[in-house]
């Protein structure tokens, strides 16, 4: 590599900075060279720093120059004084704006014949490249503001009021007055630890409560919208690490437990039985209406029950339900939740649109208007009564079992799995949530077209909803 002009290697190896002075200054000066030690071998990082004393000093040079000489003694009786006090050699540096020379009193000596002259101040300290300074502090967190476990459960209580069901107000109210009874009531909220939720947990588990109840527990104080999510976006809270989440999971013996003991799926017998004319027509009108869709959509029977008017729309041409959060009293169970489900032929064949024109002619607004707002269950509370009641005499004389609507719901999902239809197709029909972080990160939105009548690519292909035949 070329070393640049106005650098030197010295005979050790390091580099010196070497300043020629304008030919208008030497005599004031008196020198026509200037050289400094820059004190490294690093021919890059040398570079770098005479860049930045040849800047500085080509500045000092020209404001030297703009002021001229300032009144008093001449320039050449300042530098013969300076010279008769035995100053034979000296450098001007930058790094400290001082004047460097050889012997014992010469640097003040130096100093005093410039101030005779007006030049102190002007050679300003050189900013070369400065060695890494030590990495300041992290800004603080803001510092959390305090309230009592007392104050944060009445206050977390009041936010959920106006978009949860009266029975989960109360299951959630339950959850989070265990744990101010277990901490204590006057202790503040950014005070709690992972030790103290883990300690919490430790003892309902004492108490003999069963993991299924410590996982909902565990969702509505530590989930992504529970308790302690709502303490940070309150500034209750550090925001961080959430104490009360990743306590609780399943063993694979609980799981196998809960699907064995959980709701089972409908036979395709089972539901021949309950579907069929003579048998359903038992059942109140809309309380029909509402286990056709149930059983042709696969929805919830909270996510039915609270079903608009408007909700049943047309979209690409096809018929569909809406279901959102966006209407008054209307709520949802996961954010994948809202979505749109194609209204599958055999629905439009038995008459459901002519049902939902007939609502409109009479400016009814709720598709079923028999479900109670205040319900402690939410408006679906009377369809799983009907449905129940319904059911109990058809099912003492098949296995035994947990069945209710929410077969409907997993009769659904396991029959679109039987006939092939993807997993991502189904979580979108059914409002699922994918645990597969890949697919819930790249997978797009099926079209109603797609969701009805599936997908055809060249490399695979997937049936739609249409493809449900009971």
């Amino acid at each position: 590599m070329r070393i640049p002009h106005y650098l030197i290697k010295s005979p050790g190896g390091h580099f010196v900075f070497r300043q020629l002075v304008p030919r208008r200054l030497q005599a004031l000066l008196g020198r026509r060279v200037i050289k400094h030690a820059l004190r490294t071998s690093n021919v890059r990082l040398a570079q770098q720093r005479a860049l930045a004393f040849a800047e500085r000093y080509a500045q000092a040079f020209e404001e030297i120059g703009w002021q001229g000489m300032p009144r008093g003694p001449s320039a050449e009786d300042v530098l013969a004084s300076v010279a008769g006090n035995g100053l034979s050699r000296y450098e001007i540096d930058l790094s400290t704006g001082r004047i460097r020379v050889d012997g014992t009193d010469d640097h003040a000596l130096a100093m005093d014949a410039l101030a005779k002259i007006g030049a102190v101040g002007l050679l300003r300290p050189a900013q070369p490249t400065q060695a890494p300074q030590p990495a300041q502090d992290a800004p603080k967190p803001p510092v959390p503001a305090p309230i009592s476990m007392k104050l944060a459960k009445a206050a977390w209580l009041k936010s959920l009021e106006p978009s949860t069901t009266k029975k989960t107000l109360i299951i959630k109210g339950s959850a989070i007055e265990d744990l101010v009874r277990f901490v204590g009531e006057s202790r503040g909220l950014h005070t709690l630890t992972r030790a103290d939720l883990a300690g919490w947990y430790q003892h309902l588990r004492d108490q003999g409560i069963a993991t299924p109840t410590l996982t909902n527990k565990q969702s509505y104080v530590g989930g992504r919208h529970g308790f302690f999510a709502w303490a940070m976006a309150s500034g209750h809270y550090p925001p961080g690490d959430n104490p009360a989440k990743g306590h609780i999971s399943y063993t694979a013996n609980e799981k196998r437990k809960r699907r064995k003991f959980g709701f089972k799926a409908f036979t395709r017998e089972e539901i021949a039985v309950l579907f069929a004319p003579e048998h359903i027509a038992k059942m109140s009108f809309h309380a029909r209406w509402a286990c056709w869709i149930g059983l042709y959509t696969g929805a919830r029977v909270s996510e039915i029950g609270q079903l608009r008017v408007l909700d049943v729309c047309e979209l690409d041409g096809i018929p569909c339900f809406s279901f959102t959060d966006e209407g008054e009293h209307q709520s949802l169970k996961t954010e994948v939740s809202r979505r749109v489900v194609p209204i599958h032929p055999r629905l439009v064949d038995i008459g459901f649109l002519d049902h939902v024109q007939s609502l409109v002619r009479a400016n009814e607004s709720q598709l079923f208007p028999k479900g109670k707002v205040d319900a402690i269950n939410g408006r679906g509370n009377w369809i799983t009564k009907a449905f129940g009641y319904y059911l109990k005499p058809y099912a003492a004389k098949w296995p035994p079992g947990k069945r209710g609507f929410h077969s409907l719901r997993k009769s659904v999902i396991q029959e679109l799995q039987g006939r092939g239809v993807a997993s991502e197709m189904r979580a979108q029909i059914v409002g699922h949530e994918l645990d597969d972080e890949h697919h819930a990160v790249y997978s797009r939105e099926f079209t109603p077209v797609e969701k009805l009548h599936g997908v055809r690519n060249r490399g695979s292909s997937s049936p739609g909803l249409s493809s449900l035949d009971f």
